[in-house]
C-alpha cells in the first residue's frame, strides 16, 4: 500500500488525510505543534466559551457544511443569533446595509440610503451603470478597480473596513481575482458590476453557521476518525523533502527520516517554500513572494448591562481612515448566546492588526488591550472598564493576496510538477475561509491518489 504524508495538522491537513483514509491509503499526519486544528480553536474559561480563529463558515459553500454532515455534525449547526455589522469611519458611525456584497453597493438607492457616503460619493458610485465595456487582461488590484468603478469614499468607507476584518489587507495591493473572485467573474462577464449582482441580489444576507459547542467540535471529530485509520504525530517538524527510490524522504528536524509515495503540503506558504527548497527550487522561490499579516484576536469581558448593541447588528467594521489599532469587533454574547456567561456579562471579541506598518506585533499584550478598549469607547461609546482581557496572536496568520498571486500559485503547482505526487494546499493559495481550506485538502488528496 503506498503511503502519503500530510504534512500540516490544520483544518485543511486534516480534511484531505481523511479524505485519504477514508479510501484505504495508508497516511500519516505531521503537525509541529502540540495540537490539531490550526486556527480553529475555541477556548473554554469557566462559564465562558469564545472562539479564537473563525466562529462560522458560509453555509452555501458545500465543502464544510458537507464534511460536518458527513461527521454527524449536522443536526449541531447552527446560524448567529443575529447578523449585520456597523462601520466606524472616524468621523461617522452607521449600518452597513444588505445588498453591499464586499462593501460594493448593489443598485444606485442603497448607494445612496448607505448613510455612509455624501451624495457626491453616492452619485459618483452610480457611474459604474454607465461602463462601457467589462474588465477585461490581467489581474487587478481591488483598490484600483472599486476606485475607478464606484470612487473613493466606496473604497474608503465601505471596501476598506470589510477587508480590514476579514483579510488584515490593504485594497490597493489585494487582488481583485483572489480576494474577490465573484466580483472578479461578475466584472469580467458584465459591462456593469451593479448590474451584475442584482442577479445574486435575492439571496439575502451570507448564510453563516457555526458548531453548537464549539468549532474545535469538527477538530475533534475529524482527529477521532482518523485515530482509527491514520497515524498521527504530533510535534514533529519537517525541514525539508527529497527524491528517493521509493518516492520521498522526509527529513525530519528531530533528524529522524520517513518515506511516502505521496506528499501533501498544507502548510503555509513560507513553511512550503523552505521544505522545498531542495526538492523544487522553483517552487519554493514562487512560494517565498506571499506575503502574511500577523494579526490578534482579543476576548473582553465587560459587567453586565455595560452596552446594548443596535438590533440587528452582531459586529463592527473600522475603515483605516478612522487610524484606530481596532480592526474589526464582534458582540460575541448576543450573537452566540448559548456561549455567554450565565452571569450576562457582554463579551466583545475584537480584532487588531493589518499588511503595512502596523504595531500589533510589536506592543504587549495589555497595552493591546488597553487601546482596543479605548478604540471601542470612541467607536460605540462603550465606556466600561472590562473585568478580564484575553489575546491570542497569530503570527503571520492572515495570507496577503497580492495582484497576480493565482499566476504564482499556478507557476508553483508547474513547477511541482516535475515532481509528481506533491501537492499544496491551504489558505495561503486559492481560499482561505473554512470551506476554501477544506475543500483544497479533499482536492490534493484525490489529485495524490490519482498520481499514485
Amino acid at each position: 500500500m503506498s503511503r502519503v504524508a500530510v504534512v500540516g495538522g490544520g483544518i485543511t491537513g486534516l480534511a484531505a488525510a481523511q479524505r485519504l483514509a477514508k479510501g484505504g491509503v495508508d497516511v500519516v499526519v505531521l503537525e509541529s505543534s502540540k495540537r490539531l486544528g490550526g486556527k480553529v480553536l475555541t477556548e473554554r474559561d469557566e462559564d465562558l466559551t469564545v472562539e479564537v480563529g473563525p466562529d462560522s463558515f458560509l453555509d452555501r459553500e458545500p465543502a464544510a457544511a458537507s464534511l460536518c454532515r458527513e461527521l454527524r455534525l449536522g443536526s449541531d449547526l447552527v446560524s448567529p443569533a443575529r447578523f449585520g455589522a456597523l462601520v466606524w469611519t472616524g468621523a461617522k458611525l452607521a449600518r452597513l446595509p444588505a445588498g453591499f456584497p464586499h462593501g460594493i453597493p448593489s443598485s444606485p438607492y442603497r448607494a445612496w440610503r448607505s448613510g455612509l457616503l455624501s451624495g457626491r460619493g453616492a452619485l459618483r458610485a452610480c457611474t459604474d451603470l454607465f461602463n462601457p465595456r467589462p474588465v477585461s487582461g490581467p489581474d487587478l488590484s481591488l483598490g484600483t478597480f472599486v476606485a475607478h468603478r464606484f470612487g473613493s469614499e466606496v473604497l474608503e468607507n465601505l471596501v476598506d473596513p470589510l477587508l480590514a476584518g476579514t483579510r488584515a489587507g490593504e485594497a490597493e495591493s489585494l487582488s481583485l481575482a483572489a480576494a474577490t473572485p465573484v466580483i472578479d467573474s461578475l466584472a469580467r462577464h458584465h459591462r456593469s458590476l451593479i448590474a451584475g449582482l442584482r442577479a445574486q441580489d435575492a439571496a439575502g444576507p451570507p448564510p453563516f453557521v457555526g458548531v453548537r459547542g464549539g468549532m474545535d467540535r469538527l477538530v475533534e471529530r475529524l482527529a477521532a476518525t482518523l485515530l482509527e485509520r491514520a497515524e498521527v504525530r504530533t510535534g514533529t517538524v519537517v525541514a525539508r523533502i527529497q527524491s528517493s527510490t521509493n518516492g520521498f524522504e522526509l527529513r525530519l528536524e528531530s533528524g529522524a527520516t520517513l518515506e511516502a509515495q505521496g506528499v501533501i503540503l498544507a502548510v503555509p506558504a513560507f513553511t512550503a517554500a523552505a521544505i522545498l527548497r531542495e526538492l523544487s527550487p522553483g517552487a519554493a522561490a514562487q512560494l517565498r513572494t506571499i506575503q502574511y499579516a500577523s494579526v490578534a484576536s482579543v476576548t473582553l469581558v465587560y459587567p453586565q448591562g455595560s452596552w446594548t448593541p443596535p438590533e440587528g447588528t452582531s459586529g463592527l467594521l473600522v475603515s483605516r481612515a478612522a487610524q484606530a489599532t481596532l480592526a474589526a469587533c464582534s458582540w460575541t454574547s448576543y450573537k452566540w448566546p448559548e456561549t455567554a456567561p450565565a452571569d450576562g456579562s457582554l463579551v466583545m471579541r475584537c480584532f487588531a492588526g493589518r499588511s503595512g506598518c502596523d504595531p500589533v506585533s510589536t506592543i504587549t499584550d495589555l497595552e493591546l488591550a488597553r487601546r482596543l478598549v479605548a478604540d471601542l469607547g470612541a467607536a460605540i461609546g462603550l465606556d466600561a472598564s472590562p473585568l478580564r482581557s484575553k489575546v491570542t496572536r497569530w503570527e503571520r496568520g492572515l495570507p496577503q493576496y497580492a495582484v497576480g498571486h493565482l499566476e504564482r500559485v499556478a507557476a508553483a503547482e508547474r513547477a511541482l510538477e516535475a515532481t509528481p505526487g506533491v501537492r499544496l494546499a491551504g489558505a495561503g493559495y486559492r481560499g482561505s475561509g473554512l470551506p476554501d481550506c477544506i475543500r483544497q485538502g479533499q482536492e490534493a488528496a484525490a489529485r495524490v491518489v490519482e498520481l499514485l
